[in-house]
């Protein structure tokens, strides 16, 4: 077994900046930021009030604080650059060495730091914070002082390293704190599909839950499973099953990360907690979605390059989630046991390069087999008596413009990917190239494969009409980066000569590879936001009328909102299965014309009573002009259209953006 040769967080200052030189730049670095930051906060200020100028004594207040710090701040940074440092620094120890005199003192104060951000910047001002470059300058002295609180506490760490854990870890809280506005008792949908998934995950529970058997969802299975879990409970509200979503989108991604920490066995504990909050805001990029990472999880957990059955049982296990996961994630578990393997063994060990590949073919095969006889039970035993529609992605629009900047996605997905992945590969690339014979062509050219593939069918992926906002269908490319990284980062690639392979670890890769995580994750919007209770009450109330007295004449069709049927909040109307807005989408979107015309002829013939829906406008989108104008179309041409032919608007909910139609 190799011992990994790694950066220990506590080590004394070896291959990174003194701490004059990091405590100068990181000042420097807030001088700078102060300055759009307080333009900003001049501009949100403006027309505020009349006691001083445009401005309210509080925003006068304010901005006086504004000022008074950054003052403060070019004030340190240009002491950092004289004589006077050495007394700055020495105030500074001596204030860390006091500190760190209580153990508790120094955690104490490290967490108190991020909750006084978050009550100033987030809670209390956040109105007055909204722009980015205020609340990125308040972050970046949080985590300085954050830093200081870590140094206090443990005494060798760097100060380097201490300003880059404390951004990485209030990162991730602020991230985690992003999702407190899901966690809502709001009975409306948050968003334009947020609600539907939780009737979805109900359909495996559908007989106790609406009386009667639904056919399972044909889209994305393995993500409902895993969502439906609280119904195993009963009479399970709508805020726990949001609840638990989070926790899915946190918990499954700090799994992972603890999953890779566990296989590359960093040399302490701190360095491992540190590695997994890195890989999960790795992770939350994309976002890889939480019931992908079970694969991850399983095959990190099970990957034995000793004990080749052990793996392929994992691998398989692996591969039947992937199964009833998503079509470009058969091969992933195989993969990504495939990359351990090229990392961790040398050619050497084989007698001849074809024995070498036996393994990883070996995994690819039974994997892969894995996944398509899971699918294939699955689509027999979801219900569905036409199975077309689990090919419906096979048949949907390629957008390709959408790798570029446009106005779904400004950055563009290729800019995007690129960026976020470019310190990573650039570590591999010049970890391999400045020790070529460390690695042996076979096993670069399994590992350069395997990225490539991932990469490229994650582009096309995202060129899928319905996509490219993100880049979360370029999910395996980030895994496998993110594995790669580690591996070698942490001292699990082998030489072909035995021992650890070189790895690049400079500094300035280091605080990039951190620092960009935080940054892509670090638009938490407005976590403390409040909606509108009592006024969505008024509006459950009166829908609740509305499709009580009218649902007495005949059925009620719930193209959205389906939650309020599921969660009791209507009750006495039996639910109709037929033509939910994420399939009735899906089936717009790739021009399903069988299915389309059921519904049509539904339409035609009234079959519906009352019919709830988003609110319908017949406007066509301009794709060089509007986001998601090809899906707006779609679902206009295919679906608007039609409803509005036959039936006329009763009345509308503008806020929970609902509209009623009654039959014409």
């Amino acid at each position: 077994m190799v011992t990994p040769k790694t950066i220990n967080l506590e080590q004394p200052e070896r291959g990174v900046p003194p701490a004059l030189w990091v405590e100068r730049f990181f000042c420097l670095f807030l001088v700078i930021l102060a300055v759009p930051a307080i333009r900003q906060l001049f501009e949100i200020g403006s027309m505020s009030g009349r006691a001083v100028g445009f401005y309210s004594w509080q925003w006068v207040g304010l901005l006086a604080v504004a000022i008074l710090l950054a003052l403060a701040q070019v004030l340190v940074a240009v002491s950092l650059f004289t004589p006077l440092s050495g007394r700055l620094c020495s105030l500074v120890a001596r204030l860390s060495t006091w500190a760190g005199r209580w153990a508790w003192v120094g955690l104490a104060g490290f967490g108190l730091t991020w909750v006084v951000y978050v009550g100033v910047v987030l809670w209390r001002f956040d109105q007055h914070f909204a722009a980015p470059y205020p609340r990125l300058w308040l972050f970046g002295l949080t985590t300085g002082v954050g830093a200081f609180f870590l140094t206090a506490r443990w005494r060798k760490l760097p100060v380097f390293w201490a300003v880059l854990v404390s951004a990485l870890v209030y990162g991730f809280g602020l991230k985690a704190l992003s999702f407190l506005p899901d966690v809502s008792t709001y009975p409306f949908s948050l968003s334009w599909s947020e609600a539907s998934r939780y009737y979805y995950a109900s359909l495996p529970y559908a007989r106790r839950l609406y009386g009667f058997s639904i056919p399972l969802s044909a889209l994305h299975p393995s993500r409902y499973l895993l969502l439906g879990l609280p119904f195993l409970l009963g009479g399970t509200p709508l805020w726990l099953h949001r609840l638990w979503q989070v926790f899915l989108w946190l918990g499954m991604s700090l799994a992972a990360g603890w999953a890779l920490m566990r296989t590359l066995r960093p040399p302490n504990r701190w360095v491992s907690l540190i590695g997994v909050i890195w890989a999960a805001l790795f992770l939350l990029q994309g976002p890889v979605y939480y019931h992908l990472l079970v694969c991850v999880v399983l095959v990190l957990v099970g990957f034995d390059r000793q004990r080749y059955g052990k793996t392929l049982f994992f691998v398989v296990l692996a591969s039947l989630w992937a199964g009833i996961s998503r079509v470009n994630w058969f091969p992933v578990p195989a993969m990504l046991a495939a990359v351990l393997y090229f990392l961790e063994t040398p050619v050497q060990t084989s007698r001849s390069w074809w024995q070498y590949l036996l393994r990883p073919l070996g995994w690819g095969v039974a994997g892969l087999a894995a996944a398509l006889a899971a699918q294939a039970a699955y689509v027999l035993v979801s219900g569905h008596e036409d199975t077309s529609g689990f090919a419906s992605t096979f048949t949907s629009a390629l957008l390709w413009y959408r790798l570029l900047p446009n106005p779904t996605y400004p950055m563009g997905v290729l800019p995007a990917i690129l960026l976020i992945t470019a310190p990573a590969l650039t570590f591999l690339g010049v970890s391999v190239g400045q020790n070529r014979k460390a690695w042996h062509p076979l096993r670069l050219l399994g590992l350069g494969a395997i990225l490539a593939a991932l990469f490229a069918g994650g582009l096309v992926v995202s060129t899928k009409i319905g996509g490219g906002s993100n880049i979360h269908n370029l999910d395996a490319y980030l895994v496998l980066v993110m594995v790669m990284v580690g591996g070698l980062w942490f001292g699990r690639g082998v030489s072909e000569e035995g021992g650890a392979a070189f790895a690049w670890r400079h500094w300035v890769l280091a605080v990039f590879l951190l620092v960009i995580p935080v940054a892509w994750n670090f638009n938490v919007g407005h976590p403390f936001a409040q909606r509108d209770a009592r006024q969505a009450e008024a509006d459950l109330k009166w829908l609740r009328e509305f499709v009580t007295f009218h649902g007495q004449d005949g059925e009620v069709l719930f193209i959205t909102q389906r939650q309020l049927l599921l969660f009791g909040e209507i009750p006495g109307i039996k639910l109709v299965p037929d033509y939910e807005l994420l399939t009735l989408s899906e089936m717009a979107i790739s021009n399903h014309q069988g299915y389309l015309e059921r519904f049509r002829e539904d339409l035609r013939n009234h079959r519906f009573r009352v019919i709830v829906t988003s609110m319908e406008n017949e406007v066509v989108k301009d794709p060089e002009q509007s986001s998601f104008a090809e899906e707006n179309n779609a679902w206009v041409e295919n679906i608007t259209v039609y409803i509005r032919k036959y039936y006329q608007t009763a009345f509308t909910l503008p806020v929970p953006n609902v509209e009623i139609f009654l039959p014409k």
